[in-house]
């Protein structure tokens, strides 16, 4: 007790005990109630530092205060502050695994169940940790009024005041490089929440979250129903009216989405020639149905996202809306706006239950609070999975564990439903237990190239596994399977590495490759039709929804969708890119430059000036509809529009617990998959390989264990 008052009595000794404090709370936090997925020493040393910057700079606002009394009650009220903001992330991470948010807090919906339902469930008895110093010094300040807790009573100079908060100012600055040095693009791309505090603190998480939303209500609120003008006359005129040949093709089927993780078109009928001159084809079973009869494919299919990756790919497939410019509309958005989804359309069309499957952490790009916004009726995430030890990878559940596992859950949906799996294995860095390794890599310089097709293997081996179940179920026969890569797999930096296995030269690779090689795989498969075929139409996942629609039958006329139906005879083959780039069968457009797209010719010198002034206004045309889609999505431009029959939107008003007890309870529970069995499950008709089911002796094949390049 004597070192702590000989501490207070001196100057800045409040402010450096509560800085300690709030960094200890803080820091046990980190590491007792969070899933940070910390490793490295730089990560560690960034844990270390990112409590103590925002920490000087909150605590420092106290020392502008000219009153010694009342500089100490401020300080202990700002940490009071900050141990409260700490205490309720810490109650609501141990039930929903996620920190809270601005719009969670301002929506009565989210704050009543997620934070006064079950908050005394969620406490546990070190709380008391959290607390101890606030009751401690509450009780000396409140109670001991003569207490030798007093500190120095010398005025601060100006100077001195602003050198402390200039410091924090530093130290934050500092922890914002290390984390960029370590983690690229981290407010931009906004991945999860759990990376923002890893890396720059609770705190600033906190005041940058209310940042986003402050800005996002800005825009939101300056904008009226007569910003829906042009949005809904580009609509209007782009709307392309669906083939008699295919509409209606699946009416009434089940529909079944699958995001195939970073797979690009080139793996498509892809053989890779081994060290021993032997040839495998990496996605065989990709590849058939691709080319299967049943199959409506597409060769020059282009994927559109941006920094939100396989978020934005959710959105260009289920909104029809382009991504923004810049970070995640589901993390911007996605607990915020009003969306016109395929969950909800389906559901208004044909009474669709609509359910979402994820082997990663429901917080991962927010999809929980966005799939709420999306109307979906279930979403299963990793907390419905064992996702344990060797079960998973870094970015959730391996691909068969995880179509395996999803069963139990795909058979109790009432039909007809729509589900979306998105698949996590072949996910950069492409990493790959030895056990699951039945490929062999390729021999370039750079790893992940190498493992690139290992893990690609892998995912098309899970894929055929859930064919199979689909078929021994009966659920194949009721369904339409949709397919589509999300998004690139190689970077532009890594495709240079790339270009021998593709067939091109490396030194002549430039951004022309770079943007052909976006093409991504499209498939949407329909058991018993014999008329499909791998058509040659540009088209982009902007186009994905009104095509689906079509082929079951609805019509999308009214819709604010910026694609267009891909099968229809009237779709405009122009594909604008996220970043800007245009492509068309004839020309590709860069910035000022023009390639022939067939073959890669620069094409800018041989046009005149008028000529190319024509042709800009071309490029400029298509970008148009990147500008229509933000409008749409940054001042929530669908909450003012509601075509029939969204006459009214979904509303899912709980936060996907206890969901079992919900399909329980359907109305509908007697049209599902196990109901029309007499209660039999279907899991027993699953069959995979994945060594991981079949205990510690079981392994894969070996037969490609020593391959250079492999994962160790």
């Amino acid at each position: 007790m004597s070192k702590i008052k000989e501490l207070l009595n001196k100057r800045y000794g409040y402010f450096i005990l509560f800085l300690f404090l709030l960094w200890l709370k803080t820091y046990m936090a980190y590491w007792i109630e969070f899933s940070l997925g910390v490793s490295g020493i730089m990560e560690n040393i960034i844990l270390v530092i990112n409590p103590i910057a925002t920490g000087v700079i909150v605590l420092s606002i106290a020392l502008f205060f000219k009153s010694p009394n009342l500089r100490k009650w401020i300080m202990f009220t700002l940490l009071l502050l900050m141990t409260l903001l700490l205490y309720v992330n810490v109650l609501y991470y141990r039930e929903f695994a996620d920190f809270l948010t601005f719009n969670i807090v301002s929506s009565t919906n989210n704050v009543t169940p997620a934070l006064f339902t079950s908050t005394f469930e969620m406490m546990r008895a070190w709380d008391l940790l959290y607390w101890v110093d606030i009751m401690l010094f509450a009780y000396l300040f409140f109670y001991k009024k003569k207490a030798p807790l007093t500190e120095d009573r010398k005025t601060y100079k100006r100077r001195t005041k602003t050198l402390v908060t200039s410091l924090g100012v530093l130290l934050l600055a500092g922890n914002l490089i290390l984390a960029e040095i370590d983690r690229p693009e981290l407010l931009t791309r906004t991945f999860d929440r759990n990376y923002i505090v890893k890396y720059l603190g609770l705190n600033f998480f906190t005041g940058y979250d209310v940042f986003q939303a402050s800005q996002n209500s800005q825009m939101r609120v300056s904008a009226d129903e007569s910003d829906l003008a042009k949005v809904f006359n580009f609509s209007a005129e782009n709307h392309a009216a669906p083939n008699p040949e295919y509409f209606g093709v699946a009416e009434d089927r089940n529909v079944i989405v699958i995001a195939l993780e970073s797979v690009q078109q080139f793996l498509i009928d892809y053989e890779l020639e081994d060290e021993y001159g032997e040839t495998h084809e990496v996605m065989p079973f990709l590849s058939s149905i691709y080319n299967d009869e049943a199959s409506y494919s597409f060769e020059n299919f282009f994927h559109q996202t941006s920094q939100g990756k396989s978020s934005d790919a959710e959105v260009l497939g289920e909104l029809s809306l382009y991504g923004l410019p810049q970070g995640s509309a589901f993390q911007t958005l996605g607990s915020t706006n009003t969306f016109h989804s395929a969950p909800n359309i389906l559901d208004q069309h044909g009474d669709y239950t609509s359910a979402a499957f994820h082997g990663n952490v429901g917080s991962f790009w927010n999809r929980t609070d966005t799939y709420r916004s999306f109307g979906y009726d279930f979403f299963f995430d990793s907390e419905f999975y064992d996702v344990s030890g060797e079960r998973s990878m870094e970015y959730g559940l391996k691909d068969k564990l995880f179509f395996h596992d999803s069963v139990e859950y795909l058979e109790q949906l009432p039909q007809p439903f729509y589900s979306k799996f998105i698949t996590v294995s072949h996910h950069f860095p492409y990493p790959l237990d030895e056990q699951n390794v039945e490929f062999p890599a390729a021999r370039t310089g750079d790893d992940t190239i190498n493992n690139f097709f290992v893990t690609a293997h892998y995912a098309d081996q899970a894929l055929e596994e859930f064919f199979n179940y689909l078929k021994s179920s009966g659920l194949y026969d009721d369904s339409i399977i949709v397919m589509y890569g999300d998004h690139y797999g190689i970077s532009d930096m890594r495709n240079p590495d790339l270009a021998p296995l593709v067939g091109e030269d490396p030194d002549e690779w430039d951004d022309y490759h770079n943007t052909q090689i976006q093409r991504v795989p499209y498939i949407m498969h329909v058991p018993g039709v014999d008329n499909g075929e791998v058509f040659d139409t540009y088209s982009g996942q902007v186009d994905m929804l009104p095509t689906l629609m079509h082929l079951l039958g609805m019509e999308t006329k009214g819709y604010l969708f910026m694609g267009q139906d891909i099968l229809s005879e009237e779709h405009d083959n122009t594909v604008p890119l996220r970043n800007g780039r245009v492509i068309t069968p004839e020309y590709t457009f860069f910035e000022q430059e023009i390639y022939d797209t067939e073959t890669g010719e620069p094409l800018h010198d041989q046009f005149t000036e008028e000529e190319l002034e024509a042709l800009y206004r071309y490029r400029d045309e298509a970008r148009e509809e990147l500008n229509h889609s933000n409008e749409i999505l940054m001042k929530d431009l669908l909450r003012f529009y509601n075509p029939e029959p969204l006459d009214e939107l979904k509303e899912i008003d709980y936060l996907y617990r206890n969901q079992m007890d919900v399909l329980e309870a359907h109305p509908r529970k007697d049209t599902s998959l196990i109901e029309q069995r007499d209660g039999a499950s279907t899991t027993n008709l699953y069959q995979t390989d994945a060594p991981e089911m079949a205990g510690p002796e079981s392994g894969a094949s070996e037969e490609y264990s020593d391959s250079p390049g492999q994962p160790e």
